[in-house]
């Protein structure tokens, strides 16, 4: 078989364009043979082969047989960061390896100094000579290790091998950087390229074709009900290609194809979101299906989406008891996970019962993958509530009980796996799930543990009592988590309707009102736009996937009813619970204005060697008719950061913006930070009611070299980029009566291209300021206006320094140091109460709170009786 080349710059010495094969992900047994803090190295040395298992030269799609495992060799273009990324989530421990191939051609023999960056070991083969191999392991940010490597005259063959030992999250990535002697300079000499081995023919013509497929882009990344999904292409594209596009689910089900000439400002309409099923989607981009099929021009580009057909409700309507009918056969038509079945139990629909998806479920939690605690209290509840009903079906009895009773419910228990006890969702759901096992079953013998079922509920109840009471006193260290304030519900859901001790039932009764209180003070019609200390993309880029939209459309009447379930139908199967009423008035309450400090801390004491210490937030929320801005202020300013969602500013639930500081490209959420969610480095952040000051300090070597907003045009009734006079760039948007005007000290651009195309602005700078301003047309006029007084501020950015004036007539001072001041008098920014508000103000700890709204009041008892 012919083969041919396809030639690619390098971009600053990165290669970017590879084949790659895998990963090959081998099961990891017995996991307790590997002991220590080094037992990833352990594991990647048990399975080290020297020998790169490469025995022929790689060809795309083309086969590599690796021990009997055919893998293909698929063409992978990097993206700006520079990465071959791999990145997955694993439910249970895995040895990974993947091997990328390019050729280098170089004009004339020279010594070359390479760095290679993984998260984990790798070899590196020249010319089919083995000449590194990088030996670590950095769990989320990769490391570099630099190598000289000789390059001959013409051909040079780089194939990489790298490693990575998964659990749960895994971030795998690679790149490869070729740069000249230093003598030479930085880059590589002239001349030198990247050659990709294809058995198609037309090298040139893969070129224009795969230029059309790279430069297609979406404006949103959610599709509701009649939007239409609709591919664009930007003006600037020179050429022109027949091309195919699909419309496909994740596991390669088609919904819709065309067959677009894809050219400069075309654009085509591939759907409308609510002629397919709601969940996520692709859109596929290939080559013509004759040069795709028959001719071997396998170019692909997958730019991910999610359709919606639910409606987002923005005012309360219905009562309780008509929205819990709604959101358990909502629940139910999705067949999202076990919790479908449950709603389907729920509403008596037990001919629908899909048997299998609960044995599904049995399987994974006996294999003891990550988050099995989330299900096992899902069947648990499901036991008590409908196990005596005669139409459950009777060959699940045997399978449950052996699964509870073989269950290691806590990290003292016997037992090596990977699941997760230490973070506080996962501490109270194995804490139900030991409470109602041992309820179940009081006088049996757990086989794990060796103890009965009395035993096991009375340590679950200790534990369970000893985490409500933290969670009462000083909250949460995950503060207002849009993630895992679902899967805290679901645990407390199940403890207030069904555990027998009354302190149990009362505490957990409590933090549910104190959790909903919580989300009702940072909730804006319906969004949950809070600084959070855990969150994902999809949780933030728009309210509409928050896992706690479903939750508070349930409970108040506001947001909408999506894939995340496990909270939503863990309420709506409640008989003992009631939402204080005002509570949800609460959340609907639109003062003219509301200005919210809280602050939660306490000290963190887990088990097995766990890390402890103290921890505190500090966070404001202003709340108007038109909008709400929130933040964490001055947290942990430089250091480290993880799935922290520091600032927001919310016009509606797709119109939100917020800034943060990514360590690469993906949207993946085993990055921990990611894209969009977290930062690798936390900046500095003060906020006066309408104004927010973020002061972001990178890290010399930092990767990609930029901070950037999440602003997404489409989602705004105007919008607009503007210059001032001293030639600050400011970018303006307009929801309603909601005024936002967004700058930066470094300046701002608009990414036209890419999965963000038209949602994100960028500011490259490693010491950067950036600057929000909130109006209202109550207070500043119309959209024009509101935009020329904002360019009309004295504004004077320094190094890490800001001084503006605001719209409300005051001056604003902040830097990397010192404190916040308003008018030349510093303003308090952290040593908070656990909260002040107009509706309820508490002392840290808190032994109890007083929530009052019109003639309504409520006391919350917080400590133990």
């Amino acid at each position: 078989m012919p083969v041919y080349y396809a030639r690619y710059e390098l971009d600053n010495g990165y290669i970017h364009n590879w084949l790659l094969a895998g990963p090959q992900a081998m099961p990891v047994p017995d996991l307790h043979r590997f002991a220590g803090k080094d037992w990833k190295l352990q594991i990647a040395r048990q399975y080290y082969t020297p020998e790169s298992c490469v025995t022929q030269a790689p060809v795309q799609d083309e086969t590599l047989d690796v021990g009997g495992a055919p893998l293909t060799w698929r063409y992978y273009r990097c993206s700006d960061d520079h990465f071959v990324d791999c990145t997955a989530f694993y439910h249970t421990c895995h040895y990974l390896r993947a091997w990328a191939y390019s050729r280098v051609m170089s004009p004339a023999p020279y010594e070359a100094t390479c760095v290679l960056t993984t998260n984990g070991p790798a070899d590196i083969w020249l010319n089919g000579q083995h000449v590194h191999r990088q030996e670590h392991f950095h769990h989320q940010i990769p490391y570099s290790v630099s190598f000289r490597a000789s390059l001959a005259e013409g051909p040079n063959d780089f194939l990489v091998r790298f490693e990575e030992v998964a659990a749960r999250e895994c971030p795998y990535v690679m790149a490869l950087r070729i740069v000249a002697d230093a003598a030479q300079g930085i880059e590589p000499p002239p001349g030198v390229f990247a050659f990709v081995p294809t058995s198609h023919e037309g090298v040139a013509r893969r070129e224009i074709v795969e230029r059309a497929i790279e430069a297609a882009y979406l404006d949103r990344d959610v599709f509701v009900w009649d939007d239409e999904i609709t591919v664009h292409w930007p003006e600037d594209l020179v050429t022109s290609a027949e091309l195919t596009v699909r419309l496909q689910t994740p596991t390669g089900w088609i919904y819709s194809e065309a067959r677009p000439i894809a050219k400069a400002r075309h654009k085509r309409i591939i759907a409308t979101a609510y002629q397919v099923p709601e969940g996520p989607f692709h859109v596929f981009l290939i080559p013509s299906l004759h040069e795709y099929y028959e001719g071997n021009l396998r170019l692909e580009r997958k730019i991910p989406l999610i359709a919606m057909r639910n409606r987002y409700s923005q005012s309360p309507y219905g009562t309780f008891d008509e929205r819990r009918a709604e959101a358990l056969t909502d629940a139910a038509r999705r067949e999202t996970n076990v919790f479908s079945e449950i709603a389907k139990m729920a509403l008596g629909l037990w001919a629908d019962v899909k048997s299998d998806v609960i044995r599904e479920t049995i399987e994974g939690i006996n294999q003891r993958k990550d988050c099995s605690d989330f299900y096992l209290v899902g069947l648990l509840g499901m036991l008590y509530r409908y196990g005596d009903n005669p139409s459950f079906p009777e060959s699940l009895r045997q399978p449950l009980e052996e699964c509870v009773l073989n269950f290691r419910y806590w990290a003292d228990e016997p037992g090596a796996d990977s699941m997760w006890f230490w973070s506080e969702n996962h501490q109270i759901l194995f804490h139900t799930c030991q409470i109602l096992a041992g309820r179940l079953y009081p006088d049996r013998i757990f086989t794990n543990a060796g103890q009965t079922g009395q035993w096991h509920r009375q340590r679950g109840e200790e534990r369970a009592l000893s985490w409500l009471l933290k969670r009462g006193a000083g909250g949460f260290s995950e503060w207002d988590s849009n993630c895992y304030f679902e899967e805290d519900l679901l645990a407390l859901s199940h403890l207030a309707d069904l555990a027998e001790s009354q302190p149990v039932y009362d505490l957990a009764t409590v933090i549910m009102d104190k959790m909903f209180l919580t989300m009702a003070l940072n909730s804006y019609r319906g969004t949950f736009g809070s600084t959070h200390g855990r969150t994902y993309t999809p949780h933030i880029k728009g309210a509409r996937g928050e896992a706690t939209a479903g939750i508070s459309r349930l409970m108040w009447g506001m947001g909408v009813f999506n894939d995340k379930i496990m909270g939503t139908v863990s309420l709506a199967c409640m008989e003992n619970y009631g939402l204080p009423r005002l509570i949800g008035d609460i959340a609907a309450d639109l003062p003219e204005e509301m200005w919210n400090r809280e602050r939660h801390a306490g000290t963190l004491e887990e088990w097995c060697d766990r890390a402890t210490g103290d921890w505190e937030v500090n966070k404001v929320t202003y709340k108007t008719p038109d909008y709400m801005l929130c933040s964490a202020q001055d947290y942990h300013p430089g250091e480290r950061g993880v799935q922290q969602h520091i600032w927001q500013a919310t016009l509606g639930p797709d119109a939100v913006v917020f800034v943060t500081h990514p360590p690469c490209m993906s949207e993946e959420n085993s990055h921990r930070p990611s894209f969009w969610h977290g930062n690798v480095t936390l900046p500095r952040v003060a906020q006066w009611k309408d104004v927010l000051i973020a002061i972001h300090k990178l890290p010399d070597d930092d990767w990609l070299g930029f901070t950037h907003a999440y602003f997404p045009l489409w989602a705004f009734d105007e919008h607009v980029l503007r210059d001032g006079d001293s030639g600050q760039r400011w970018a303006f948007a307009r929801k309603g009566d909601g005024y936002l005007a967004l700058t930066a000290a470094r300046g701002l651009q608009l990414v036209t291209g890419g999965d963000s195309a038209y949602r994100e602005l960028r500011s490259y700078g490693l010491r950067n300021v950036w600057l929000c301003h909130m109006g209202r047309a109550a207070l500043d006029g119309d959209f024009g206006t509101f935009q020329d007084r904002i360019l009309a501020l004295d504004l004077g950015f320094g190094d890490l320094s800001v001084r503006c004036t605001t719209l409300r007539g005051e001056t604003l001072a902040f830097a990397w140091e010192g404190p916040l001041t308003r008018n030349g008098q510093i303003q308090a920014i952290t040593g908070f109460k656990h909260y002040d508000n107009p509706y309820c103000v508490a002392d840290l700890p808190a032994t109890q709170m007083e929530v009052r709204y019109g003639d309504q009041a409520l006391r919350l008892n917080l400590a133990a009786e």
